[in-house]
């Protein structure tokens, strides 16, 4: 005698596997992962990224945490590794209270002393980009911070 399967069983079974293949694939669903670099230096004398050489894989949710820890305001820019990822959103945050968040292309971020920035993005490019410096100038020295040493190199992997 043959079994019929019910006609529910199939329906059931048919959503659980289309809701699976659906979310492989949901960028959003990431878990992220945090890196964090310093913005630090000291006015007149050096100015500095912290750590110098960022690494990142693509389809990866990332928060970028830009902390500065300088007296100085700093800008993290890299025309090359801006336009090899999507940016999810800029958030700003005072006093552990979200009370930003930027969206759309980013091309720099501008960060003042004794704040943070998070800029949540999946690079979609490969590539190593030796463009990141800081355009501010120093007060006391009139040299621009990559002069007196702020930059890096961000990789794509």
């Amino acid at each position: 005698m043959q079994k019929i399967i019910p006609l529910s069983f199939f329906f059931i079974f048919a959503i659980l596997n289309i809701n699976k293949s659906f979310s492989k694939g949901d960028l959003t669903r990431q878990t992220v992962i945090e890196v964090e670099v310093n913005l630090k230096g000291e006015t007149g004398k050096v100015h500095f990224f912290q750590p110098p050489v960022l690494k990142f894989k693509t389809g990866k949710l990332y928060k970028l945490k830009l902390i500065n820890l300088s007296d100085s305001k700093h800008y993290f820019t890299s025309e090359k590794f801006s336009n090899s990822i999507f940016t999810r959103k800029i958030q700003i945050n005072k006093n552990n209270k979200k009370i930003a968040e930027i969206k759309g292309i980013i091309k720099e971020v501008e960060v003042f002393p004794d704040n943070i920035v998070e800029w949540w993005f999946v690079p979609i490019k490969t590539g190593e980009f030796n463009d990141l410096f800081c355009k501010i100038v120093d007060k006391k020295t009139k040299k621009t911070h990559k002069q007196m040493g702020m930059s890096g190199k961000i990789i794509i992997e």
